[in-house]
């Protein structure tokens, strides 16, 4: 990714930006390599850079340090997710408040942080839409003779598990903590770093936000490890879905109530992520799927059609809220003091 001098004046074209940091970057070879690195007349360091440093203090937070901290532990499994999530949080929020100070000189609410009554209301939409979206799963399944249900309000099996209500309630912290920390590295810091440096003559801002939020998604999704073509294909798509609504509304209310009520309905409310390593899981709906993988699996056609669901009402949502499907990202294009 190659980055032009893009978010320091807002007035200035895309041409201009770019002829300037040509000007500031010559000085022969050394020049040249160090323009490579750094970007002299925004005085910090290219995009690439910056995504490839917050994308790896990122991964070292959610599993370096759990990992450490947790080490010799034996705890339940709902609380050591939970645990995990809220360090990943944690580190999210330094790392968000360390980049905002010391390189890209703004205020942290420009990631997408801007609390308010719009704040809790875009997240009460994406939860809800995230909720009726995957509940088509379940009974689509069942409509099918692909799965039954075997039990309600399940605990879980083991001898290291918490009664219901409790694994229930640390789940729901722990998919909160996992989607707060997501959506402010992913689409706060990375998305909105690569749409500025992706603006140059050659792309138009719309170009620059649209490649952006596809290559924040693939980030996302290989910061996932998907181990199947299917894995890919369903985190991308739900990576492009939560990108856009990051970029329809400047604010990460939406695309972290999308994100947290996606998981929790995957995982502990519909038991769409019912599998053999799944037995500790708490479940309000615990079904047994016996339908071809490829439809019933995690990562199946089932669950990608609700996934499909969530970005018609998440569709829906924005065209009620904003009237139209334009950016309305302004943390990439602001002025930095």
């Amino acid at each position: 990714m190659t980055e032009a001098d893009a978010d320091t004046n807002f007035e200035r074209t895309p041409s201009q930006l770019a002829d300037d940091d040509r000007g500031a970057n010559r000085g022969g070879i050394t020049g040249r390599v160090v323009s490579v690195l750094w970007n002299r007349a925004e005085d910090r360091p290219r995009a690439l850079w910056r995504i490839l440093g917050v994308y790896v203090a990122a991964l070292v937070g959610i599993f370096v340090l759990p990992a450490l901290a947790l080490a010799g532990t034996e705890l339940p499994p709902s609380v050591n997710g939970a645990a995990t999530s809220l360090i990943g949080a944690l580190v999210g929020f330094v790392l968000a408040i360390a980049v905002a100070k010391y390189v890209d000189r703004r205020p942290i609410a420009d990631y997408g942080l801007a609390f308010g009554p719009s704040f809790l209301r875009d997240f009460g939409a994406g939860s809800v839409a995230a909720l009726a979206g995957m509940g088509v799963a379940l009974p689509a399944s069942l409509l099918a003779g692909w799965a039954t249900v075997s039990e309600v309000f399940s605990g879980g099996v083991g001898t290291n598990v918490l009664p219901f209500a409790a694994a229930f309630g640390v789940y729901t912290i722990q998919w909160a903590f996992t989607a707060v920390w997501e959506e402010l590295v992913f689409r706060g810091l990375i998305l909105t770093n690569a749409v500025e440096g992706l603006r140059s003559r050659w792309l138009s801002d719309r170009g620059a936000i649209v490649t952006g939020v596809v290559a924040s998604s693939l980030i996302f999704t290989l910061g996932h490890f998907p181990g199947t073509l299917g894995t890919f294909g369903f985190r991308l798509a739900l990576g492009l879905l939560l990108g856009a609504a990051y970029v329809w509304t400047d604010s990460l209310a939406l695309p972290i109530g999308l994100h947290f009520l996606v998981n929790f309905a995957m995982n502990n409310i519909y038991g769409l992520s019912n599998f053999l390593e799944a037995t500790e899981t708490a479940m309000l709906i615990r079904p047994t799927f016996t339908g071809p993988a490829q439809f019933v699996g995690v990562y199946g056609l089932v669950n990608g059609a609700a996934v499909l669901c969530v970005a018609v009402l998440t569709v829906g949502y924005v065209a009620l809220r904003n009237g139209d499907f334009g950016s309305r990202l302004s943390a990439a294009y602001r002025q930095r003091e």
